[in-house]
């Protein structure tokens, strides 16, 4: 679906080097369940089709039809997806009854095997293979798996078209139990080669190998858009493709496949990262849960976005428009590692990548927090917590260019901020991140000395020996807001509290392990988002009867309109800052956005606000 309206990026200047921020999807999927006027069925008998002819029943059906398969039942083979004329949908399901079946904001588990029917592809094969052009396909509550080691369950594009009309495109991967072989594992649950896709509360595992890539989800020749919602995704390699929309999902790596582990099962599958992007924009990664990763095949960095030119295969590739936040990842050996291009060949650098209120904790030392390399372009770190062992952060290669590094908390680990041949503090800061902002950030773990003294650091950055100092709620219990006794209290450059908004971080995140998510028609987001560079701040989020909004000087006068999340405006008021007191109309509780205009009716930015009554 098309967004009603667009809002333009708009930049304040901030002298001669302006931050620049992300956009975000200019396109949301709309992944309701399609209604159909035909139904065939494939069963034991008094069917339409016989059990063994599942590929002449997907052949004969014309868009507009429902094929159902019969629960339980296997279907063996590799089956094919044509394209047909016309835009209606054709849905294959289960034709177990919808109460037998997650409803449709849940996510699928294995406990719903029995109301599924399995389609098993050959060792090798490819249980569901979409042909160039088909389109309109929409897939629920089906078990695919493969009876040995297999590269692709599900392959919707081969990678080799080469003109949009060729690929597989309005793809709806909905409630599925997608699975490698238990023991032999698989290299890929979906690729999405495709289109206009949707991969949403479905359970993809054992995606696992041996001394070679694998993920629950990689493409690697689609334009999108992609929406990949409350999903549990479990691959040893890689777990993500490139590209817009993704959000409450489980990313997950079982400590059955970590050698060394007490929980190890005795094959040591190449682990990689979590989530990694070689080339995508307009990227929104929010409100997900990152769990386990560990230096294996590659160095311990649980998120990449590093773009690759395939030895000059692709040397337009880069990483661009990425909006990460509101994400919490737990027990990796490294954090986030940003390249601005290809290690070997200099190929357009990333820029515009927004990094915020994201919690990271149990991170080890074998690698940094925060890893800088090779020139990206307005990166913005800031309102981070990230309790780390290592070391904050390393640089290297070519200087990064406007990066805002602030109001974060994160662990000193052995040297702080530091980068190859610079010193550490402020001789990394001039040489590889020349002209940034960098201030306001709560550095934990140091005693002091000449990496730790504040002397060797710009202004506003302290350094409490431990997490005590601190004062968050219950860091015993991971509980990492901070009191209000707190001395980073408040004391953030834009008065709010130093470090990730946990209310808010709790809210976007309260139903990722439970696996439920709204309604179809509350996953289409007509509302496009856009966060200025500390523009504006809102305070309290959540909140129940009353906002505060916190503008510079430079925004004072325009108005404030607060929005539901069909568009609808609900209020529209002026303010004059640096503060707006803005009373909330009684609505139970949910999502709402705050849109500010200045005098001249440009648009300043969108955010939302949580609703806890």
């Amino acid at each position: 679906m098309r967004l009603p309206y667009t809002i333009a990026l708009f930049t304040l200047a901030l002298g001669a080097q302006a931050q620049v921020l992300p956009e975000l999807p200019q396109e949301y999927m709309n992944v309701c369940y399609p209604t159909t006027t035909s139904t065939i069925t494939v069963c034991n008998s008094g069917c339409d089709y016989g059990n063994g002819q599942l590929q002449q029943a997907i052949n004969a059906a014309q868009p507009g039809t429902t094929i159902l398969l019969q629960a339980g039942h296997t279907y063996s083979g590799s089956f094919t997806l044509p394209d047909k004329t016309g835009d209606d949908w054709i849905v294959i399901r289960s034709n177990a009854p919808d109460a037998q079946l997650p409803a449709a904001d849940q996510r699928m588990t294995p406990a719903f095997s029995p109301a599924l029917p399995r389609i098993v592809s050959a060792a090798g094969q490819t249980a569901l293979t979409f042909l160039s052009g088909a389109h309109h396909y929409h897939l629920m509550g089906l078990e695919v798996s493969s009876t040995g080691y297999s590269f692709d369950l599900i392959r919707a594009g081969d990678g080799t078209q080469n003109a949009l009309a060729a690929l597989p495109h309005d793809l709806v991967f909905d409630r599925l139990y997608i699975h490698g072989n238990a023991t032999l594992g698989s290299k890929r649950g979906i690729a999405l080669n495709s289109a206009r896709t949707a991969v949403v509360n479905c359970h993809i595992s054992d995606c696992k190998g041996e001394g070679q890539d694998t993920q629950a989800l990689c493409g690697w020749n689609g334009p999108g858009p992609f929406k990949i919602v409350n999903n549990y995704l479990e691959g040893s390699g890689e777990n993500v493709p490139s590209d817009i929309e993704v959000r409450n999902n489980h990313f997950f790596k079982p400590l059955s496949w970590k050698e060394g582990h007490p929980d190890f099962a005795g094959t040591a599958w190449c682990v990689k990262n979590i989530f990694e992007l070689k080339n995508a924009q307009r990227v929104l990664v929010e409100g997900n849960i990152l769990e386990n990763n560990w230096a294996d095949c590659q160095n311990g960095f649980a998120v990449l976005i590093t773009p690759r030119t395939q030895s000059g295969a692709s040397m337009w590739s880069r990483v661009t428009d990425v909006t990460w936040r509101y994400n919490i990842l737990i027990g990796s050996d490294g954090g986030y590692n940003f390249s601005g291009h290809d290690d070997q060949l200099d190929n357009p650098v990333s820029t515009r990548i927004l990094v915020e209120h994201n919690l990271a904790y149990a991170i080890s030392n074998v690698n940094k927090m925060y890893q800088f390399l090779n020139g990206t372009e307005h990166l913005t770190i800031r309102h981070n917590t990230s309790l780390n062992a290592g070391t904050t952060t390393s640089a290297a290669g070519d200087p990064t260019l406007f990066l805002t590094f602030q109001d974060n908390i994160a662990g000193y680990g052995a040297y702080g901020v530091c980068g190859t041949g610079a010193g550490c503090g402020n001789g990394t800061i001039n040489t590889y991140f020349p002209g940034s902002t960098f201030s306001h950030n709560v550095l934990i773990g140091t005693q002091g000395g000449p990496n730790g003294n504040p002397s060797q650091y710009p202004p506003n950055h302290w350094f409490p020996a431990g997490t005590g100092p601190v004062g968050f709620m219950d860091a015993a219990n991971n509980n990492y807001a901070l009191l209000p006794t707190s001395p980073y209290y408040s004391a953030a450059s834009d008065g709010t509290h130093i470090g990730a908004d946990i209310d808010s971080l709790n809210s976007y995140t309260a139903n990722v392990l439970s696996g439920v998510w709204s309604s179809c028609a509350d996953i289409t987001t007509d509302i496009y988002e856009l966060i200025g560079a500390t523009f504006f701040t809102i305070a309290p989020n959540p909140a129940q009867d009353q906002i505060t909004i916190h503008t510079s000087h430079e925004l004072n006068g325009g108005q404030v309109t607060l929005l539901d999340v069909t568009g609808r405006v609900l209020l529209q008021q002026p303010f004059a800052g640096p503060s707006t007191n803005i009373q909330l109309p009684l609505l139970s509780t949910g999502v709402l956005f705050v849109r500010l205009t200045t005098t001249d009716g440009t648009a300043v930015g969108i955010q939302r606000i949580v609703l806890a009554h």
